[in-house]
């Protein structure tokens, strides 16, 4: 399809859909009003390369222009610029080098300000090559950046389907309702930012190149062309952020009792007091466990903090209430104190820590002299 109707019309309130026309139908249509393709030889003024421009950038593709550049660059001997011009991407290639190629391939000679224009634009062009890594194997399967890539162009084909259907749109309701990736919102920018800055270069009026380029628009047209695709943009970039805002954070992957109690080291058993520890797994979600230190006499109650319970971080107990939890010292009678607590119901859980005087500091991490008394 020409350029011309390659680039979304600007006129959004028109509600009547253009019926679509095949390359050369359009190109037909095109040649109509623009005439054939110009015939210059020699040295041109500004005027007539004003005029070729114009006609260059209605008539030709972008792919065709990296051809031309790559024809004319091959026909002066500059072959390694001519193979590299061609991984340049289509979205970064600025077509009007193309279409001075042409015009020199054809026999022109440009004025020196242009011939300027054209290295420093093809310099620059240079930088921005993908390299195409040949794989040692040629394997079938799809790359995910294929996927992306693809799944990039269906996207912005049909956005510039319903632009070039002359209907009025938003991009952020489109692509909302589509659900369409927020990762594919950047890709949207990226399209379109480098036609923003040239339609931008070409307003201010300080490229002349640019602007005998887009002579057939005037002022006004080329401003709201410049509001129009600057909307786009910034509906792309809002859609992105919101995306993100909205998407949900990823829920942590649980992890096994197993693997929690990996490194919790406690004592099994005590032939001193006659008792064994319960089993740990049974503290994972427990709401109150009891604890007894067989070397310092300390007993200890972890109350949870919420519904969740507690639960275990190496040899440490944790999500335990500060307010509730406690440590006391057991004196001369540790035997009662554990007796109290293995055979005691609730009520006597309730009290028994107020029977025990002996404060001491909150025993939190379980040790190889600490049993496992008891959960609740």
């Amino acid at each position: 399809m020409a350029k011309a109707s390659r680039r979304p019309t600007l006129n959004t309130r028109a509600k009547i859909k253009k019926p679509r026309v095949s390359r050369s139908e359009s190109y037909l249509v095109n040649v109509k009003y623009m005439g054939e393709e110009p015939e210059l030889k020699g040295l041109i003024t500004d005027s007539q390369l004003g005029k070729a421009l114009n006609w260059y950038n209605a008539m030709t593709t972008v792919t065709e222009c990296k051809e031309y550049t790559r024809d004319y660059l091959k026909s002066v001997k500059r072959d390694s610029e001519a193979k590299q011009i061609m991984k340049v991407s289509d979205q970064l290639f600025p077509s009007t080098i193309g279409s001075l190629s042409r015009l020199m391939s054809r026999g022109c000679t440009l004025p020196d300000s242009s011939m300027v224009f054209f290295e420093t634009k093809l310099k620059n062009s240079l930088t921005r090559v993908v390299e195409i890594n040949k794989p040692e194997v040629v394997v079938e399967k799809v790359s995910i950046q294929d996927r992306m890539k693809e799944r990039t162009n269906d996207i912005i084909g049909d956005i510039e389907e319903i632009i070039d259907s002359g209907a009025v749109f938003s991009l952020y309701e489109h692509l909302q309702k589509n659900q369409i990736p927020a990762m594919y919102a950047s890709k949207i920018v990226e399209h379109y930012r480098p036609w923003l800055e040239e339609l931008c270069e070409a307003h201010q009026g300080e490229c002349d190149q640019l602007k005998e380029a887009y002579k057939h628009l005037t002022k006004k047209q080329l401003e709201a062309r410049v509001l129009f695709i600057n909307s786009i943009i910034e509906d792309a970039e809002r859609y992105g952020d919101v995306t993100k805002k909205l998407r949900a954070p990823r829920k942590p992957r649980a992890v096994s009792a197993e693997k929690k109690l990996k490194n919790f080291i406690y004592m099994k058993e005590s032939n001193d007091y006659k008792i064994a520890s319960i089993s740990p797994d049974k503290v994972l979600g427990a709401q109150e466990l009891w604890t007894f230190n067989t070397k310092y006499k300390l007993l200890t109650v972890f109350r949870a903090r919420g519904p969740a319970g507690l639960d275990v971080n190496r040899t440490t107990i944790i999500g335990y209430d500060e307010s509730t939890t406690m440590t006391k010292r057991c004196g001369r009678k540790p035997e009662y104190f554990v007796d109290k607590v293995l055979n005691g119901g609730k009520l006597v859980l309730r009290k028994i820590m107020d029977e025990a005087k002996g404060d001491a500091p909150l025993a939190a991490r379980i040790n190889e002299h600490t049993i496992l008394l008891k959960v609740v």
